[in-house]
């Protein structure tokens, strides 16, 4: 007759297989990151030189600053998003300046080169770059008003709060992560407990957020995303919503955003909203867009809402 185990060997049975267990998974997880860290690698190399770019600057061309002068007395800055660039704003640079206003669509740093730069360069440095810029068309013009998308609405609305910015429109502005039920935990979660492992993370043309589909094509944004610059845009966009920096933003306010944004969250741009300091603010939404309201189905009434909010810019 076999003599059944004892409890210190069923213990010690039970500790070997989930040690093996842990050990499987371990190994699993490291070989599985290594192998998307080669393919991320691969994807950054192929970007860098695919692209045409700048022979002095390496920034790749259609994403260099430009400034577009105006005949009034007037001016708008436009910040780009999170690794995009100028072409954010579709047209809407063109049309600011067609009524009049002198219009600077600006590069943030780190953006448009190569995404080791935006790995290198800290929020404080994003924000000193839009409140440079903003310095610098209000030498030249009586007014000057911004005009943020995404993370540069985050930016704007802090630059908002700490110069006197006679308008501001903040555009899908980005407060936090939409959370998507397949995430499980919050992005944000995930992006602390996973960056240690993977430093680059590609994103592939079914992460860019526009419902029409013939936009993508003509977007433009780093394909491939350093963890580092994520964990950046959320104390960014922490920052931005923290009632101690809205309360501070007293100029007239226009937010345009969609209630279907897979990017930014309505739902945190609904909460920020009561904390703008503003008496004179509006929030306009819409319902066939993504992110990229400017070049989805909602763009013409969302340009023809900033126009008619810069209106006083215009008529100088």
């Amino acid at each position: 007759m076999t003599e059944a185990p004892s409890e210190t060997e069923q213990g010690s049975s039970r500790f070997r297989q989930i040690f093996k267990g842990l050990v499987v998974a371990l190994v699993v997880s490291m070989t599985s990151g290594c192998a998307y860290n080669w393919y991320a690698t691969r994807a950054m190399n192929r970007e860098a030189v695919r692209l045409p770019r700048d022979q002095a600057t390496n920034v790749v061309k259609g994403t260099e600053a430009v400034t577009l002068p105006g005949k009034g007395p007037n001016a708008v800055l436009l910040v780009h998003g999170f690794v995009g660039s100028r072409i954010d704003f579709n047209d809407l640079g063109e049309v600011l300046n067609n009524q009049g206003l002198t219009v600077r669509l600006m590069r943030l740093p780190g953006h448009g080169t190569y995404p080791a730069d935006y790995a290198a360069t800290s929020n404080e440095e994003l924000i000193e770059a839009v409140r440079n810029e903003y310095r610098e068309l209000k030498k030249r013009h009586e007014k000057v008003a911004l005009v943020g998308f995404s993370m540069g609405g985050a930016l704007s609305a802090v630059v908002s709060s700490e110069e006197k910015i006679d308008r501001t429109v903040l555009i899908s502005p980005y407060f936090g992560v939409t959370h998507r039920w397949y995430y499980g935990l919050p992005a944000e979660t995930w992006n602390g407990m996973v960056s240690w492992a993977i430093p680059n993370v590609v994103k592939s043309r079914r992460f860019i957020c526009v419902n029409n589909e013939e936009a993508k094509d003509e977007l433009y944004c780093y394909t491939v995303v350093p963890t580092k610059c994520a964990a950046k845009l959320i104390r960014l966009g922490k920052r931005a919503r923290d009632p101690s920096t809205l309360t501070r933003v007293s100029c007239p306010v226009l937010v345009l955003q969609s209630h279907g944004d897979q990017a930014a969250s309505p739902g945190r741009t609904e909460k920020a909203f009561p904390h703008i300091g503003s008496q004179d603010k509006r929030i306009v939404w819409y319902e066939e867009s993504n992110h990229h309201i400017l070049w989805d189905y909602d763009k013409e009434a969302a340009k023809a809402e900033i126009v008619e909010f810069l209106g006083q810019l215009i008529e100088g």
